[in-house]
């Protein structure tokens, strides 16, 4: 699939490229300066890939965010001397630590793109500039944006500051307490059904942007999350039944580099040799730098599902290098570092409509069985039979960790599952680690925000 250059800018970081009709098509070179005013549809429309832009951020998908959320599970781990990656791998993060700041600052940096421009698709409808279509297509997927990186935010750090309205600087935000987890997923859910409703929810689109199948998918990983099973499993079944994805016919297509925008994508960060990200490079132990791997229990997971037939273990890792490291393969251009980050695809939305229907029901369907048997049947295992509830729900964690490896999902599939205490050690005095600890540099600008308790 043809790709287009992101520009990242200093305040608005305009982007370029393909979407649905009216969207603008721009040679990858162009560049819309910081400060230039939102004047109609097509610079709307620019100012909105600014918000895409901004999260291909190293400290955001481009790489910190990312692997941090491995290397805080039992996934993967990080090789070097950084003490900020080295807080990550030990699980063992402190107030003070530069790159959780970094990653706070840029995802609200995130939310404020995305508030900027619901509220100029505002104004120029008001002004009459652009019509309700137009704004809603383009408040949708803003909608999206923002849930996303609310999300990213409460799942990590618990209640954060729910700013929703555009600010222009620091004095706009700098005493805005923090809202309860409960607050912040309320605005998360309300943002993707807002996104559900102005946008496409039938058809497949530009995976590159948001989607009201998107908005679903989302919800349904969201809606898990918080417990609410019964709509986790709609909205997961919504998106399988709109036969707008399919899954790939092998787990090695997904993330191969002529891959990218495939069909099982759902949504995802788009890179390319001018808008680099860092993962490939950051994982492959014949180039220099610090270094992310897979940790050996992962490995030995991987290689033992690989002795009943699973094609996963040989698509996933490797060992390489002098050290005999273990290395991703999910991001293996380690010389563009232009893979496309996939942060929804259809498999989950399998292993999600199993779990919640599960959980909901206290019993195993045979809907769930076959669910829990698509994702072993595409990497070559054999069907499961009849399943207990609890040997159900421990066949879905095993297929989440052997499908998802480096994809993010790990952490909160083990605090989902309640399992942080025995897999990661956060028990009673160290049970704090469940959440990362707001900045340091973040409390000391804002006095009303409260530090995580431990920290």
């Amino acid at each position: 699939m043809k790709k287009y250059s992101y520009i990242l800018a200093a305040a608005l970081g305009l982007s370029v490229m393909t979407g649905c009709e009216e969207r603008l098509e721009v040679a990858p070179t162009t560049q819309v300066e910081a400060g230039v005013a939102v004047t109609d549809f097509n610079s709307l429309d620019k100012a909105a890939l600014g918000a895409y832009s901004a999260m291909q951020s190293e400290d955001y998908y481009g790489y910190r965010y990312a692997f941090y959320n491995e290397v805080y599970s039992d996934n993967m781990e990080f090789i070097g001397t950084f003490t900020t990656d080295l807080e990550a791998t030990r699980r063992n993060f402190t107030a003070s630590n530069l790159q959780i700041d970094n990653t706070w600052s840029t995802i609200y940096a995130v939310i404020n793109r995305a508030n900027t421009v619901i509220s100029q698709a505002n104004d120029l409808f008001s002004a009459g500039t652009i019509t309700a279509e137009q704004r809603d297509a383009v408040q949708g997927e803003m909608y999206f944006v923002r849930a996303l990186a609310y999300f990213d935010l409460v799942k990590v750090f618990g209640g954060v500051p729910l700013e929703l309205n555009a600010t222009t600087g620091l004095p706009d935000i700098q005493f805005l307490p923090r809202a309860s987890e409960q607050e912040v997923y309320n605005s998360i859910i309300s943002d993707l059904t807002n996104a559900e409703n102005m946008l496409d929810t039938e058809e497949r689109s530009d995976p590159r942007r948001a989607s009201g199948l998107a908005a679903t998918a989302l919800l349904a990983r969201v809606q898990l999350q918080v417990g609410n099973y019964g709509e986790a499993q709609a909205k997961a079944n919504q998106v399988i039944t709109s036969n707008a994805f399919e899954m790939m016919p092998t787990f090695a297509s997904v993330f191969t580099t002529e891959g990218s925008g495939n069909r099982e994508s759902i949504f995802e960060i788009d890179f390319t040799a001018n808008d680099q990200n860092n993962l490939g490079s950051s994982t492959n132990p014949n180039t220099p730098g610090q270094k992310f791997y897979v940790r050996q229990g992962t490995y030995e997971a991987l290689q033992a599902s690989a002795a009943n037939g699973d094609t996963r273990f040989e698509s996933t890792v490797r060992i390489e290098g002098s050290a005999n490291r273990r290395r991703l393969l999910k991001y293996e251009d380690a010389v563009n570092n232009a893979d496309n980050v996939i942060v929804i695809r259809l498999a989950e939305m399998y292993l999600i409509r199993a779990e919640a229907a599960i959980r909901q029901s206290n019993t195993v369907s045979e809907q769930s069985r076959e669910d829990i048997n698509t994702i072993r049947n595409r990497a070559g295992l054999p069907d499961v039979g009849a399943l207990s509830v609890t040997a159900a729900l421990d066949e879905i964690l095993r297929q989440r960790r052997l499908e998802f490896v480096g994809e993010g999902l790990r952490y909160i599939d083990l605090r989902r599952y309640n399992l942080t205490c025995e897999v990661l050690g956060f028990c009673e005095g160290q049970a704090f680690r469940n959440l990362w600890p707001i900045p340091l540099q973040q409390i000391e600008r804002n006095p009303n925000l409260v530090r995580n308790e431990g920290y």
